[in-house]
Protein backbone atom coordinates (compact mmCIF):
# COMPACT_ATOMS: atom_id res chain seq x y z
CA UNK A 1 0.00 0.00 0.00
CA UNK A 2 1.26 3.70 -0.87
CA UNK A 3 1.76 5.64 1.73
CA UNK A 4 -0.67 9.11 1.33
CA UNK A 5 0.80 12.01 2.47
CA UNK A 6 -1.27 14.88 0.19
CA UNK A 7 -4.42 14.95 -1.76
CA UNK A 8 -4.13 17.63 -4.47
CA UNK A 9 -7.43 18.82 -5.99
CA UNK A 10 -6.97 19.59 -9.96
CA UNK A 11 -9.60 21.32 -12.59
CA UNK A 12 -10.12 19.91 -15.92
CA UNK A 13 -9.50 23.18 -17.80
CA UNK A 14 -12.72 22.17 -19.90
CA UNK A 15 -16.36 22.72 -19.59
CA UNK A 16 -17.54 19.13 -20.08
CA UNK A 17 -15.42 15.65 -19.53
CA UNK A 18 -15.75 12.31 -17.07
CA UNK A 19 -12.88 9.83 -16.66
CA UNK A 20 -13.00 8.00 -19.71
CA UNK A 21 -12.55 11.29 -21.85
CA UNK A 22 -9.60 12.60 -19.80
CA UNK A 23 -8.31 8.73 -19.88
CA UNK A 24 -8.43 8.56 -23.20
CA UNK A 25 -6.54 12.16 -23.54
CA UNK A 26 -3.65 11.22 -21.13
CA UNK A 27 -3.51 7.80 -22.81
CA UNK A 28 -3.30 8.56 -26.49
CA UNK A 29 -2.05 12.37 -26.23
CA UNK A 30 -0.03 11.81 -23.22
CA UNK A 31 1.30 8.58 -24.31
CA UNK A 32 0.77 7.61 -20.39
CA UNK A 33 -0.25 4.36 -18.97
CA UNK A 34 -3.31 5.24 -17.19
CA UNK A 35 -5.55 8.95 -16.49
CA UNK A 36 -3.91 10.78 -14.45
CA UNK A 37 -6.29 11.34 -11.26
CA UNK A 38 -7.49 8.89 -8.87
CA UNK A 39 -11.20 10.31 -8.88
CA UNK A 40 -12.99 12.89 -11.32
CA UNK A 41 -16.45 14.38 -9.93
CA UNK A 42 -18.59 15.72 -13.02
CA UNK A 43 -20.72 18.66 -13.83
CA UNK A 44 -23.79 18.26 -16.10
CA UNK A 45 -21.54 18.05 -19.54
CA UNK A 46 -19.91 15.21 -19.82
CA UNK A 47 -19.34 15.56 -23.32
CA UNK A 48 -18.54 18.71 -25.54
CA UNK A 49 -21.74 18.00 -27.95
CA UNK A 50 -24.06 18.42 -24.90
CA UNK A 51 -22.51 21.82 -24.54
CA UNK A 52 -23.42 22.55 -28.03
CA UNK A 53 -26.34 21.24 -27.84
CA UNK A 54 -27.29 23.02 -24.81
CA UNK A 55 -28.62 19.73 -23.42
CA UNK A 56 -26.68 19.09 -19.96
CA UNK A 57 -26.98 15.70 -18.24
CA UNK A 58 -28.16 16.70 -14.69
CA UNK A 59 -27.65 13.56 -13.40
CA UNK A 60 -24.49 13.46 -13.64
CA UNK A 61 -23.61 16.35 -11.77
CA UNK A 62 -21.55 16.02 -8.51
CA UNK A 63 -21.16 12.25 -9.69
CA UNK A 64 -17.51 10.78 -8.37
CA UNK A 65 -15.68 8.39 -10.93
CA UNK A 66 -13.25 6.64 -10.41
CA UNK A 67 -9.92 7.26 -12.27
CA UNK A 68 -6.53 5.44 -11.96
CA UNK A 69 -6.73 2.67 -8.94
CA UNK A 70 -5.45 4.67 -5.76
CA UNK A 71 -2.60 1.64 -5.22
CA UNK A 72 -0.73 3.35 -8.21
CA UNK A 73 0.83 6.24 -8.17
CA UNK A 74 -1.36 9.07 -10.41
CA UNK A 75 0.30 11.38 -13.14
CA UNK A 76 -1.32 15.18 -12.02
CA UNK A 77 1.27 16.73 -9.86
CA UNK A 78 5.21 16.78 -11.24
CA UNK A 79 7.68 15.47 -8.46
CA UNK A 80 4.64 15.21 -6.09
CA UNK A 81 2.78 11.63 -7.71
CA UNK A 82 4.16 8.92 -5.16
CA UNK A 83 2.34 10.09 -1.92
CA UNK A 84 -0.62 11.66 -3.39
CA UNK A 85 -4.00 11.75 -4.66
CA UNK A 86 -5.35 13.22 -7.44
CA UNK A 87 -9.08 14.98 -7.90
CA UNK A 88 -10.27 16.37 -10.56
CA UNK A 89 -13.43 18.76 -10.62
CA UNK A 90 -14.32 18.91 -14.09
CA UNK A 91 -14.75 22.53 -14.76
CA UNK A 92 -12.37 25.35 -15.38
CA UNK A 93 -13.14 28.01 -12.93
CA UNK A 94 -17.27 27.66 -12.62
CA UNK A 95 -17.88 24.61 -10.41
CA UNK A 96 -21.44 23.29 -8.86
CA UNK A 97 -22.96 22.97 -5.27
CA UNK A 98 -23.24 19.44 -6.46
CA UNK A 99 -19.53 19.12 -7.11
CA UNK A 100 -18.63 20.51 -4.51
CA UNK A 101 -20.78 18.56 -1.86
CA UNK A 102 -19.58 15.60 -3.42
CA UNK A 103 -16.19 16.36 -3.07
CA UNK A 104 -16.36 16.92 0.82
CA UNK A 105 -17.84 13.87 0.60
CA UNK A 106 -14.97 12.08 -0.70
CA UNK A 107 -12.48 13.69 0.76
CA UNK A 108 -14.33 12.98 4.80
CA UNK A 109 -14.02 9.55 3.31
CA UNK A 110 -10.54 9.87 2.29
CA UNK A 111 -9.57 11.37 5.30
CA UNK A 112 -10.82 8.67 7.71
CA UNK A 113 -8.34 6.47 5.64
CA UNK A 114 -5.65 8.83 5.80
CA UNK A 115 -6.36 11.06 8.24
CA UNK A 116 -3.06 13.20 8.42
CA UNK A 117 -2.81 13.83 4.60
CA UNK A 118 -2.64 17.52 3.47
CA UNK A 119 -5.09 19.39 1.20
CA UNK A 120 -3.62 20.84 -1.23
CA UNK A 121 -4.36 23.04 -4.80
CA UNK A 122 -2.57 22.29 -8.02
CA UNK A 123 -1.41 25.84 -7.99
CA UNK A 124 0.40 25.73 -4.65
CA UNK A 125 3.61 23.05 -5.81
CA UNK A 126 6.73 24.51 -6.94
CA UNK A 127 6.62 22.71 -10.57
CA UNK A 128 3.09 24.09 -10.87
CA UNK A 129 4.31 27.72 -9.92
CA UNK A 130 7.00 27.57 -12.54
CA UNK A 131 4.16 25.81 -15.31
CA UNK A 132 2.17 29.16 -14.65
CA UNK A 133 -0.33 26.60 -13.59
CA UNK A 134 -3.90 28.28 -11.58
CA UNK A 135 -5.78 24.89 -11.13
CA UNK A 136 -7.91 24.20 -9.64
CA UNK A 137 -9.11 27.91 -9.81
CA UNK A 138 -10.27 28.20 -6.32
CA UNK A 139 -8.78 30.09 -3.69
CA UNK A 140 -7.72 26.82 -1.61
CA UNK A 141 -7.67 28.61 2.15
CA UNK A 142 -11.54 29.25 1.98
CA UNK A 143 -11.89 25.67 -0.15
CA UNK A 144 -9.54 23.92 3.32
CA UNK A 145 -12.22 25.69 5.44
CA UNK A 146 -15.05 24.53 4.04
CA UNK A 147 -13.88 21.22 4.14
CA UNK A 148 -13.32 21.47 7.88
CA UNK A 149 -16.99 22.85 8.35
CA UNK A 150 -19.29 20.50 8.32
CA UNK A 151 -22.27 22.52 8.08
CA UNK A 152 -20.96 24.74 5.03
Amino acid sequence: MREINEIVIHCSATDFGNAELFRNWHVNDNGWDDIGYHYVILNSYPEKKNIELRKPVFDNDGKIEIGRDISKPGAHVKNHNEDSIGICLVGNDTFSGKQFESLKCLISTLLSIYPNVVIKGHYEYDTAIIQGKTCPNIDMELLREKLKNKNS
